[in-house]
């Protein structure tokens, strides 16, 4: 299982890093430069998203982000095939 969950952490850092240039780096805490991000430097991005529920008057529940993703964070979902809608 371990083996198993490397390989996919691998293969998440690997196509993040494939969607980065140097031309276009990510931006990392305190502002540096990202231009090879490692996967937990990733992950660090999206510390902070939070989700929203809101019930609603029906009794329906509808999720919600708290704030829009940055740029930086479009960006990596779009290099892993994503959109924002898979927090919601």
């Amino acid at each position: 299982m371990f083996l198993l969950a490397l390989a996919i952490y691998r293969v998440f850092q690997r196509r993040v890093r494939q969607f980065i240039t140097p031309e276009h780096p990510l931006k990392g805490p305190g502002g540096r430069k990202l231009t090879r991000p490692t996967g937990q430097a990733i992950f660090q991005l999206f510390q902070y998203v939070n989700v929203v529920l809101f019930k609603l008057p029906d009794g329906r529940i509808q999720r919600s982000l708290d704030r829009s993703l940055t740029p930086d964070q479009r960006r990596i979902l779009q290099g892993l095939g994503m959109d924002e809608s898979i927090y919601v």
